[in-house]
């Protein structure tokens, strides 16, 4: 129901942000009192007819268009700078969309949202065309100087960031999950629930995923990290490659050209799937076990099916190892 109540009012922002930009552009405009020689009456309908639109609870609310307030003496409290828009709606939010271009007069085009009490959503000083929106208590930022990003956090303890100069990059968290996207550019980070930790950058076109408390890092160049349970640490860096790790308590590290390390925990012991030179594969189906291929070596297979057995297949080009023994 929280969903779908936060849909339909960013449904209901562009209509209502059509009314007060029309407003708020104006020539001549000094204050609300000024508005196109509105009475108070007509003014006052306004007033209820952007609150009906954005919030029909009546929580606290403020829209701040080009450096504009529309609702002064409340609670949220919203900052915008020229060609901006920013929107806080319950007791205490907070949006900045203040940044601008350096002294620029084409402004900053930023959009910030925060919708329930204690939100912050934040663009900073030089971005351009950036989004940040925060739901619930959430929290999220985009960082100087960057452009064309996104950072969505919802719920408490929820934060998102894109990073400084970052350029098309997405942040995402939910449920008190922890989303970092940046430096770098076309970086995807997801975050799904409390103590999740994904983060995408440094380097381009990194994906980073992380559910149910687990750690996924992706650093290089289409490098992918998913983490999927409590103690479990994807990192994927280098060029293309690829870390999953699910279950509890584990470690899947890919670094190199190519690389594909994977873990499926199936009981509480530590594992580790290491893959660290090109194209080279650990991959462990079990629990208290360890894989490592490649160290600088290319097309090495270490792979595991048990539980405390040790795969290694170093030291040399076209290795396999996999245990249990197939001869």
């Amino acid at each position: 129901m929280g969903h779908a109540t936060r849909i339909g009012r960013l449904g209901m922002l562009a209509a209502g942000l059509s009314i007060g930009a029309a407003l708020a552009a104006a020539p001549g405009i000094a204050s609300a009192d000024s508005l196109i020689g509105l009475s108070p009456t007509e003014l006052s309908d306004l007033d209820q007819l952007l609150r009906l639109l954005f919030d029909p609870t009546g929580a606290d609310m403020q829209i701040s268009i080009n450096g504009m307030d529309l609702f002064p003496g409340n609670s949220a409290t919203a900052t915008s700078g020229e060609g901006s828009i920013a929107v806080a709606i319950g007791d205490g939010a907070y949006a900045n969309a203040n940044g601008g271009l350096f002294g620029s007069e084409l402004g900053s085009l930023d959009l910030a949202f925060a919708d329930g009490a204690g939100s912050s959503a934040n663009t900073s000083l030089g971005d351009v065309l950036d989004v940040a929106t925060a739901t619930d208590g959430g929290s999220a930022n985009v960082g100087l100087d960057a452009s064309f990003d996104d950072a969505t956090a919802i719920g408490t303890g929820s934060f998102a960031q894109v990073g400084v100069g970052a350029s098309s990059d997405t942040a995402f968290a939910d449920d008190g999950g922890f989303a970092d996207a940046g430096v770098g550019n076309n970086d995807l980070a997801s975050a799904f629930g409390a103590g999740s930790s994904a983060t995408a950058g440094v380097g381009n076109e990194n994906f980073a995923t992380a559910v149910n408390g687990g750690d996924a890092t992706a650093g290089g160049y289409l490098a992918n990290a998913f983490a999927n349970g409590t103690g479990t640490d994807a990192v994927a860096g280098g060029v293309s490659t690829t870390a999953t790790v699910s279950g509890t308590n584990a470690l899947a590290q890919a670094e190199g050209l190519g690389d594909l390390a994977s873990v499926i925990n199936t009981g509480s012991a530590f594992d580790s799937a290491i893959a660290a030179g090109p194209f080279d594969t650990a991959e462990i189906f079990g629990t208290g076990s360890t894989a490592v291929a490649g160290s600088d070596f290319f097309l090495d297979l270490a792979a595991v099916f048990g539980n405390m057995l040790d795969a290694n297949a170093t030291g040399g080009n076209f290795l396999i190892d996999i245990l249990p023994s197939l001869f």
